[in-house]
C-alpha cells in the first residue's frame, strides 16, 4: 500500500491559517487587557473597603465602583469597536463564550432564588469570585491556556479561602483576586505588544 503524496501547498496553507489564528487571538488579548485592568482595580478597592466592616460604606462603595467600572468598560468597548473590529471567527467564539457564561450565571441566580444557595454579602463575595474564575476558564479556552489555568487556580483559592481563612476573605480576594485580574491585563497587553 503506497503512501499518499505530501501536499506542501496544503501544509503551508494550514500553517499560515494557524499563525493567523494565533495573531488574532493575541491582538484580541491586547484589546481585552484594559477590561481586566479596570475590573482588577475595582476588585482591589472594593474588597479592601469590604474588609472594614461598615455595611453602609461597603454598599455605597460597590455601587460607585460598579458605575465607574461599567462606564470605563463602555468607553473602552466603543473605542475598540470603532478602531479594531473583531474577526468573524473570533466574534463567533466569544458569542458562544458569553452565552455559556450567562447560562452559568442563570444557574447561580436560580439556585439563590430557590434558596438552595444561601444569600448574604459574605456569600455573594464568594459567588462573584467563583463566577469570575469560571469566566477565566472560558476565556482561557478561546485565548490562551495561561488564563485557563489562572481560572482553575482562582477556583481553588476562592474555595480554600472561604473554607479555611474566612475571616481574611476580603483581603485575600482583594490582593490575590483583584491582583490576578490586574496582572492578567498587564500580561495580555504585553503579549499583544510583543506580537506587533
Amino acid at each position: 500500500m503506497g503512501k499518499d503524496p505530501i501536499d506542501n501547498e496544503e501544509i503551508i496553507e494550514n500553517l499560515s491559517h494557524i499563525k493567523t489564528l494565533i495573531n488574532h487571538k493575541q491582538d484580541y488579548g491586547k484589546q481585552a487587557a484594559p477590561y481586566f485592568i479596570v475590573w482588577g482595580c475595582v476588585w482591589i478597592i472594593g474588597f479592601l473597603i469590604s474588609s472594614t466592616g461598615s455595611m453602609s460604606v461597603i454598599n455605597m462603595t460597590w455601587i460607585l465602583l460598579a458605575i465607574v467600572g461599567w462606564l470605563f468598560s463602555g468607553i473602552i468597548f466603543l473605542r475598540q469597536k470603532r478602531n479594531y473590529p473583531m474577526p468573524k471567527f473570533l466574534n463567533n467564539q466569544f458569542n458562544m463564550l458569553w452565552i455559556g457564561f450567562l447560562f452559568i450565571f442563570y444557574i447561580f441566580v436560580f439556585l439563590i432564588g430557590s434558596k438552595l444557595l444561601p444569600l448574604s454579602f459574605h456569600h455573594l463575595a464568594l459567588y462573584s469570585f467563583l463566577l469570575i474564575s469560571i469566566l477565566y476558564i472560558l476565556l482561557g479556552i478561546v485565548l490562551t491556556r495561561t488564563i485557563f489555568f489562572m481560572g482553575l487556580w482562582l477556583i481553588v483559592l476562592g474555595t480554600a479561602t472561604y473554607s479555611f481563612l474566612s475571616d481574611y476573605m476580603y483581603i485575600i480576594f482583594a490582593i490575590l483576586g483583584g491582583g490576578c485580574l490586574l496582572l492578567t491585563g498587564i500580561f495580555l497587553n504585553r503579549k499583544g505588544i510583543e506580537n506587533e
